[in-house]
């Protein structure tokens, strides 16, 4: 019987994955790996990366790939790695000029009485209150 063009592609087509299932099945021989301890940046670490390395080898190579210093140093544009909890507390200067926190300092302002203070809401200004008496000075 003659073979037709789909017949021959038939067959052709059935070849081609029994080959390629062949080549998967047949494992290279693993290649002689390095000890892990002696690795550093200038080692290849490629043949960590193929054939049939052990998960946990190819992972300990990379582990000791990236703890190089090579790879540790901070290149100053990680705008999260300050520690904002340790602040330096406002100075006293600052203080006096914060509207909220004249409560908190001693009746003592170095203002001098009668001075107008804009609003923060920008609102109607405020006097600002006299020394003597704590009552806010009469502005005209």
């Amino acid at each position: 019987m003659k073979e037709n063009f789909l017949m021959r592609w038939s067959r052709l087509k059935r070849t081609l994955p029994a080959e390629a299932v062949k080549a998967e099945t047949a494992v290279a021989p693993p290649a002689l790996l390095p000890p892990v301890d002696g690795l550093d940046l200038s080692s290849d670490f490629l043949p960590f990366m193929e054939g049939e390395v052990a998960e946990e080898l190819r992972r300990a190579a990379l582990q000791k790939l990236f703890a190089a210093e090579h790879f540790n140093v901070m290149d100053g544009l990680d705008v999260y790695i300050d520690d904002y909890n340790k602040f330096e507390p406002i100075g006293e200067a600052m203080l006096q000029q914060l509207m909220q926190a004249r409560s908190l300092l001693p009746d003592e302002l170095p203002e001098a009485a009668g001075e107008v203070l804009p609003a923060a809401d920008g609102g109607k200004e405020v006097a600002a209150p006299d020394p003597a008496n704590g009552e806010p000075a009469e502005s005209s």
